[in-house]
């Protein structure tokens, strides 16, 4: 019988899930894959104890290798589905793209955080969707504490202890009573704070909290609840702006804080607007045996999905308990499909919800029955940790509540910054940066050393970089979403690279206008080489062309020791850029509009020589360059005209090569006309 194949995308709750279950009841030849942007499978329930400091992070994560037995785990970036041709393309840590294809495709890549619902949201809270998240949170808070005990201004400390929590929903009443409860238990270990109470402020768009609960008793007991344990409940309060120095209500009341978390705001992964498939209420609509609408061999589940609940006939909510009861339908789905057999629609009967108070409080729904407080807490405990998915982290975490209630919490303030904010990189000559069609994943900086560009790895190098030059923003900005290199770059001599990776990169460009010109104009000059390259291919005598039979020559010069004054006068003859050269010919820099400008600015006096503003070691080709090669040079440096010279070791300047030269010469044909002195 011939392989078949089933891919899943995702690692959460859905996706692990349908994975064990497909181990199960899929015959051994059929090939499971399951891939994950993480190694790891987060038991997200429990994040908030992880930020109340009451779980040690690494006890809500578990090896997804270890969770799986013959799927195949893969750790990598889906980057583009055929879905025509069944194919999946991927890109690894590394950067390594590969493709594989499927029978069927499984989509349970679940949502992703949208702080851009409020302004300032994105830049100043903290959202609690991962491990790193609740991570950088909870230290977070003891820096603040930290911060607040030495600083002497009141109302700097006031604003240091204030929380914000955006959001009522479990999410946020979870690490609302959490962060109450972590803070509450540490302030005995700062003496200066010792009249001052932490203020936790937790703000709900709606009238009511835990409004998924269907008694609103227990909405009423966990607004009470958690304004006994000091949390300040604002209900019917909507947040209009959020800046570095707190919260501003649309009511018009401003909350000064330091410490903003944000429970709300979830939209679909960006990877399936790009698919075409059929959406609805944000998610990916699917029928009732959860095979994506018009489809024959994808099918979705979890947060990524709307999937019709044939129990009640609503649409499935985004919550672990459907979740993993999707997938167990679907794998049953799928295994019913490889034998030929009819697929069932997916019914299931909710359990019950329960959210953690903190301060050993809970409230549960439970087959219809209500609890709250003390016996909740039990309850929720318990329930969650029979979920937890090996018995090693069952014991761990048992072990960490147990000390929990012994011991004070951990108040260890991590330093969680990289030494270098900026990656270093070295490579010895001959070694590829980054090679043409690899996927791009860090711009690239030059510290010392040179670097060839390439179009062609067999030919000579389009052009060399040097210290302060960059390259990589082609592939992290491109327009056509591939996000691949379109040339390659080769360490010409021993090479040092400041490195800045795909975020920071993004974030930088976005925030720096110098370095978003200088970006676009990069982009301008990659799009024009591959253009120049396309002409070449269309008009092969152009790949023939030297140097010397387009430039002008001989070439319009200045003399080192003439004046701004002098060269003023030159410039209003027509001419855009001169080479400056020695008494014997040898080119010492090059004058220009840039230069010219440059002068002006600085308000430099008429009679200072062009020495001490020219462009010192500008760039230059030689007579028997190749046309294409000077082509590139020229496009990627900001020169009117590009100096000719005799030959690498006779720097004596014998012509000027302009872009109007090169744009006649390829749009006439070949001819032996004589050449005239240069002009722009």
């Amino acid at each position: 019988m011939s392989a078949q194949r089933v891919i899943i995308v995702g690692g959460g709750f859905a996706g692990v899930t349908l994975a064990q279950r497909l181990e199960r009841s899929v015959a051994s030849h059929v090939d499971i894959v399951l891939i994950s942007t993480e190694n790891h499978f987060v038991f997200s329930p429990l994040l908030a104890e992880v930020v109340g400091r009451s779980i040690t992070p690494l006890h809500v994560v578990v090896a997804g290798r270890q969770m799986v037995h013959r799927t195949t785990w893969m750790t990598a970036r889906v980057t583009d589905i055929a879905l025509q041709h069944s194919r999946l393309t991927y890109s690894g840590g590394g950067e390594h793209r590969g493709s594989l294809t499927y029978d069927h495709l499984v989509l349970a890549c679940g949502s992703v955080v949208n702080l851009n619902l409020v302004p300032g949201m994105a830049a100043y809270a903290y959202p609690l969707k991962t491990l790193g998240d609740a991570i950088f949170l909870g230290n977070d808070l003891i820096a603040r504490l930290e911060e607040a005990a030495v600083t002497s201004d009141p109302t700097e400390r006031r604003r240091l202890l204030t929380v914000v929590v955006i959001g009522g929903g479990f999410s946020g009443v979870e690490v609302a009573g959490e962060i109450s409860e972590v803070m509450a238990r540490t302030r005995r270990f700062y003496p200066a704070l010792h009249h001052e109470r932490p203020r936790i402020v937790l703000l709900q768009r709606g009238g009511c909290l835990l409004p998924e609960l269907h008694a609103p008793s227990l909405s009423d007991f966990t607004c009470a609840q958690l304004r006994r344990s000091g949390v300040e409940v604002c209900l019917n309060s909507e947040v209009e702006e959020v800046t570095a120095l707190g919260v501003h209500l649309k009511s018009g009341e401003p909350i000064e804080t330091a410490t903003v978390v944000s429970t709300i705001g979830t939209t679909m992964n960006p990877l399936l607007r790009t698919l075409g498939l059929p959406l609805q209420r944000g998610g990916l609509a699917t029928d009732p045996d959860m095979r994506v609408t018009g489809t024959t061999n994808v099918w979705a589940l979890g947060d990524c999905a709307v999937i019709p609940n044939a129990y009640d006939g609503q649409p499935s909510p985004p919550t672990a308990q459907f979740a993993t009861r999707q997938a167990k339908q679907l794998a049953a789905n799928l295994a019913r499909v490889f034998q030929g057999m009819p697929t069932r629609p997916f019914a299931f009967k909710p359990l019950g919800i329960l959210a953690s108070l903190g301060h050993r409080k809970a409230v549960a729904e439970i087959l219809g029955c209500k609890l709250s407080g003390f016996p909740a807490w039990c309850l929720w405990r318990g329930i969650y940790l029979g979920k937890l998915p090996s018995l090693t982290r069952k014991i761990e975490v048992t072990v960490d509540w147990v000390w929990k209630m012994l011991f004070p919490p951990n108040i260890v303030q991590l330093q969680l910054s990289r030494t270098a904010g900026v990656g270093q990189a070295h490579y010895a000559a001959g070694e590829f940066v980054v090679r043409k069609g690899d996927v791009g994943g860090q711009f690239f900086v030059i510290e010392s050393g040179t670097a060839g560009v390439y179009w062609d790895e067999n030919a000579a190098a389009a052009a060399v970089l040097k210290p302060g030059d960059h390259f990589g923003e082609e592939a992290l900005l491109s327009r056509d979403g591939t996000g691949v290199h379109t040339l390659s770059v080769r360490a010409e001599t021993p090479l040092d690279l400041l490195t800045v990776r795909r975020d920071e990169f993004a974030r930088l460009s976005a925030s720096l206008g110098v370095l978003r010109q200088d970006i676009h104009e990069s982009l301008a000059v990659h799009k024009g080489q591959a253009g120049l390259m396309a002409m070449v291919q269309d008009d092969p005598r152009l790949a023939a062309l030297r140097v010397a039979e387009v430039m002008a020559s001989p070439a319009e010069t200045l003399a080192p020791q003439q004046t701004l004054a002098d060269v003023v006068e030159r410039f209003q003859g027509g001419t855009f850029g001169y080479a400056v050269v020695a008494a014997d010919g040898r080119l010492l820099g090059y004058c220009g509009l840039a230069e010219l400008y440059g002068a002006w600015r600085a308000l430099t006096p008429a009679q200072t020589p062009v020495q001490d503003f020219m462009r010192n070691d500008p760039p230059f080709v030689t007579e028997n360059h190749l046309l294409v090669e000077a082509m590139m040079v020229h496009m990627r440096e900001r020169m009117e005209l590009l100096p000719v010279v005799r030959s690498a070791d006779n720097s004596h300047v014998v012509g000027m090569l302009s872009p109007f030269d090169v744009i006649r010469k390829a749009m006439a044909p070949v001819s032996s006309a004589p050449r005239r002195p240069a002009s722009a």
